[in-house]
């Protein structure tokens, strides 16, 4: 519409021209300029486009982006509070294991008799015992052991109660017992955890204390 609008207006200025007695050669200029200023603006039109187009394109590289460094920001942010959690969760269950340690006493003979009839009634308690490693294998798993305990170090064979020794999360975080095999003697801080009923070979049952071990020494 524009565009039909200046080629009127040049004609009408042609016209006038003519008219008014302007020569054909200022005429035929008149009408060069007009074509010429036409020209000049479809260019435009045609660069403002490509112009425009290249603005929305930038806009949404830039919208790309922001998102992008939002999700790295948030991301950064979740492993920063994940870090924090697993520091606190470990200086909490370091803090933890050192009050046991502080807390383990040795032990009577009496006193293990004690635990051994009744391990419920000593829950939480903190020992220093020692061991002889009976079962450690594949029947066991890797971070549960059967032995035979005592309130001291005695002959190799003179560990009278039989026990379960379990270590970290009972299923494969337990590094403490990596060195340990049967028949290995042992000195054990430990947890007592209460009682643990287990089916044995010949078909019956029997019921041991159970421990969780705090720290550990092989003699």
């Amino acid at each position: 519409m524009k565009k039909a609008a200046v080629s009127f207006i040049a004609i009408v200025m042609a016209f006038t021209l003519v008219a008014c007695g302007v020569p054909q050669e200022d005429h035929d200029q008149a009408l060069a300029s007009v074509a010429a200023a036409e020209k000049d603006r479809d260019s435009l039109k045609s660069r403002l486009a490509g112009t425009e187009a290249k603005l929305a394109a930038a806009e949404t590289e830039l919208e790309k982006l922001r998102t992008a460094e939002s999700e790295r920001k948030q991301a950064a942010e979740a492993e920063e509070k994940r870090k924090a959690e697993e520091k606190k969760a470990k200086e909490e269950a370091e803090k933890k294991e050192k009050e046991k340690l502080n807390k383990a006493k040795k032990i009577s003979k009496r006193e293990l008799a004690q635990i051994v009839k009744k391990p419920d009634s000593h829950l939480e308690r903190n020992v220093i015992i020692y061991a002889r490693v009976t079962q450690f294998d594949s029947a066991t798993g890797p971070c549960t052991f059967r032995a035979e305990i005592s309130h001291a170090h005695v002959g190799k064979y003179s560990y009278e109660h039989n026990s379960m020794f379990n270590a970290g999360d009972g299923l494969i975080n337990c590094e403490i017992l990596d060195d340990v095999v049967a028949e290995d003697i042992i000195e054990v801080t430990a947890e007592i955890t209460g009682s643990l009923t287990y089916s044995t070979q010949i078909g019956g049952s029997t019921t041991v204390p159970e421990f969780q071990v705090v720290k550990l020494k092989r003699l």
